[in-house]
């Protein structure tokens, strides 16, 4: 489990120690003439789920009264296999590799879950659908949100099959998507187009849609492969805010670009699916160190989140 980071000390004060003897007598008279407790204020200031603002105190009430949410990063090598869970309702994104399905089904099996509300690939490459088929043979989910482009693999192929088995009609989405899972708020942002014109490399990775859900206080944000033009056009949108979770694009591969989007979103963790084989880029490490983010790969173990609206507890655990 990671612990929360302790506050920042402000040791670049000189302040005499009558003084500060002084400022805490007053402080704990005030206390006992007001008869409050004096607590550790909210979590999701901590784990910067929350600023400090009357807000906050609403929100705290809210994210007392929400069931948990769990998230489970599977361990499946340099690939995506994302469960979360808030009570019988469950989001899947992406499901790795075409031999990585098995292990997806054989979670939800070890979990007891037999029913699926939204399945959502956030694009077409190998290491984010492959285990898509296998999945639909096993649950029929309620919902499949895709990106609106065609893939050209053999994984996309027999996904395309697959949901055909199922008769699951998907949502290719061209705008933005919102809705509720439990009492998460889930938004998925696709990109504004789909052209493939003056893009080069991996030209799925910039059709990644990109998601953020909130559970109380708690902001979560799953950015699938975003590279360089996808970051900075979600950035260029106007809806990035603190998060208290970030998923890292790519699998930690260094790019420039994500000093932008740790600017903009300041994560408190962040995680990062990738393997001994294909280590996160130590220059990404650096970059997150740098802004604050306690950080974990999914190369040492599956990393299981439980958000409880205000706070997360992180764990991993090796397979």
């Amino acid at each position: 489990m990671i612990s929360r980071k302790p506050a920042r000390s402000n040791s670049g004060f000189s302040v005499r120690l009558w003084r500060i003897a002084g400022v805490l007598l007053a402080f704990l008279l005030l206390q006992s003439l007001c008869g409050c407790a004096v607590g550790r204020g909210s979590e999701g200031t901590e784990t910067g789920g929350m600023s400090e603002s009357g807000a906050e105190d609403a929100g705290s009430e809210n994210a007392a009264q929400v069931p948990p949410l769990t998230v489970t990063v599977l361990k499946v090598g340099k690939a995506d296999a994302i469960i979360l869970q808030e009570d019988a309702h469950v989001m899947v994104i992406d499901t790795g590799e075409d031999d990585d399905g098995q292990e997806v089904t054989e979670f939800l099996t070890e979990q007891g879950i037999s029913r699926i509300d939204v399945l959502l690939i956030t694009h077409y490459d190998k290491d984010h659908v492959g285990g898509a088929d296998t999945l639909l043979e096993f649950v029929r989910p309620d919902r499949i949100l895709l990106p609106d482009y065609d893939g050209s693999g053999t994984e996309y192929r027999d996904f395309l099959a697959a949901m055909d088995a199922c008769g699951v009609e998907p949502e290719r989405l061209t705008g933005t998507c919102s809705f509720s899972l439990g009492s998460c708020q889930v938004q998925v942002d696709a990109p504004l187009s789909y052209d493939t014109a003056g893009r080069s490399g991996e030209i799925d990775n910039d059709f990644s849609l990109i998601t953020t859900v909130i559970h109380g206080q708690n902001r979560l944000l799953f950015t699938g492969d975003a590279e360089k033009l996808r970051i900075r056009e979600w950035l260029d949108q106007g809806g990035a805010e603190p998060c208290t979770l970030l998923k890292v694009p790519h699998h930690g591969v260094y790019e420039p670009a994500l000093a932008d989007l740790l600017d903009a979103i300041h994560p408190a963790y962040a995680v990062i699916c990738d393997s001994n084989k294909n280590p996160a880029d130590t220059r990404t490490l650096e970059m997150l160190e740098n802004c604050g983010a306690d950080v974990l790969e999914t190369r040492f173990g599956d990393i299981r989140i439980t958000s409880d609206g205000t706070s997360l507890e992180l764990r991993q655990k090796g397979r």
